[in-house]
């Protein structure tokens, strides 16, 4: 007889499994990381914030020249991140899901340009009493070093700034400016 933790790992195993196969059709997949300070605001001034940024970076099989980045941002009130008593405080904060197109433009073999644009699914959490999720647009601008020799596996590193706002209900916003690293798989 199956116990629950037996259904888990094969409902992932079939899910591993069922998904694989999309990975043939993504070409120079890679991940990548920031860590940011900024602005974030919501129906209210601008606070200041720090966060980071994971994110998954793939060419599809019908593209080769803009590559699609799926992300998750996270960036709350700088006094959060500071040594002090938290108790009864609350520190606004912002989580942002974000799906963007990346068009790179090398200007030397490892220096490069990065311009980015598309749409964010984000969280207001500015306000103890609000927690609301908005659609809006992001767009990001980031100036790098390529490590990698030849295209292949490796890393690069670079300096960018990232904006997003939103349309309805708060009509929140955030103002980044962050260092990424990204790791690539070929």
């Amino acid at each position: 007889m199956l116990t629950l933790n037996k259904y888990k790992f094969l409902f992932c195993l079939f899910v591993f499994l069922r998904f694989s196969s999309l990975f043939s059709q993504i070409q120079s997949p890679s991940l990548g990381g920031s860590l940011h300070t900024g602005n974030i605001s919501g129906n209210s001034p601008s606070i200041s914030s720090a966060g980071g940024t994971v994110f998954f970076d793939f060419y599809p099989w019908f593209e080769d020249v803009v590559s699609f980045r799926t992300s998750f941002t996270y960036s709350q009130m700088v006094e959060k991140f500071l040594p002090e008593n938290h108790s009864g405080k609350y520190y606004p904060l912002l989580k942002i899901f974000s799906l963007k197109g990346f068009f790179n433009q090398y200007l030397s073999p490892s220096i490069y340009i990065e311009e980015g644009a598309g749409i964010i699914y984000l969280n207001d959490r500015t306000f103890s009493d609000v927690n609301i999720w908005e659609v809006g647009v992001g767009f990001s601008v980031l100036a790098g070093y390529d490590f990698r020799e030849n295209n292949l596996n490796g890393l690069s590193l670079g300096l960018g700034v990232d904006y997003g706002i939103t349309f309805t209900h708060t009509t929140a916003n955030y103002f980044l400016v962050f260092l990424q690293t990204q790791y690539y798989f070929n």
